[in-house]
């Protein structure tokens, strides 16, 4: 079994093989642009364009996916991402609500990844380490509000190693980089949540203010209760 000090020296070779591509190639992008529309909208505007009908869940959910799957490659910032088949039925639903005219509330039909520390039904959680890594049968307090308010859970969001460091890397899945020049760090422990809302692969954030320095973001941390 590869020890921690392992990892160190690969993810160090690993740095280096990038700097030297980096160097001669310039082959570095900013992974924030050419975003899709919806994919840029803030929190409240996505909100008031799904319960207006503007736009499906549906379609929000395959914008969310098909911006995903061209970014997350460049920063490792989602992990354990679900089936897009299964995303797109839970859309189906969230829709189905909607033309009832049963809303869930604010966030009903958004995407959303949580911290992979966080408990989450029958998708993988990690922890960032081998010691911890597996599927909980349960769901974490905060998680289980997130579903009753509609929101459709994509997957986590990568960590250092027990959330424990500054830096967001571990064993299990690997670096995270920064979402504007991936030589550098998004921070941590929120170092996966920093680099998917930085290219706008969420919409909405809470979190601590450590890791938002690094990927020019402004975070907030409400306080117990609320």
């Amino acid at each position: 079994m590869a020890t921690r000090r392992d990892f160190l020296q690969t993810a160090g070779v690993i740095g280096a093989g990038l700097i030297a591509g980096e160097l001669v190639g310039g082959n570095m992008v900013d992974a924030t642009s050419a975003a899709p529309s919806i994919v840029m909208m803030d929190g409240m505007d996505l909100s008031k364009a799904i319960h207006s009908k503007t736009v499906s869940c549906r379609e929000v959910i395959t914008a969310y996916l098909d911006h995903i799957a061209r970014i997350n490659p460049k920063v490792n910032a989602i992990v354990s991402l679900q089936d897009r088949d299964g995303l797109l039925k839970l859309a189906a639903d969230r829709d189905a609500q909607m033309a009832r005219g049963e809303s869930m509330g604010w966030m009903h039909g958004f995407p959303h990844a949580v911290k992979d520390l966080a408990s989450t039904k029958g998708i993988r959680m990690s922890g960032g380490s081998p010691l911890v890594d597996g599927v909980p049968d349960h769901d974490a307090i905060f998680v289980e509000r997130l579903h009753k308010s509609g929101v459709i859970l994509i997957g986590k969001t990568n960590v250092p190693e027990f959330g424990l460091g500054s830096q967001s890397y571990n064993p299990v899945f690997g670096v995270t980089r920064n979402a504007y020049v991936q030589l550098k760090t998004s921070g941590g422990s929120s170092g996966g949540a920093a680099a998917e809302l930085a290219p706008a692969e969420k919409c909405i954030w809470r979190d601590r203010i450590r890791p938002a320095r690094w990927v020019a973001a402004c975070a907030m941390s409400p306080c117990c209760s609320r």
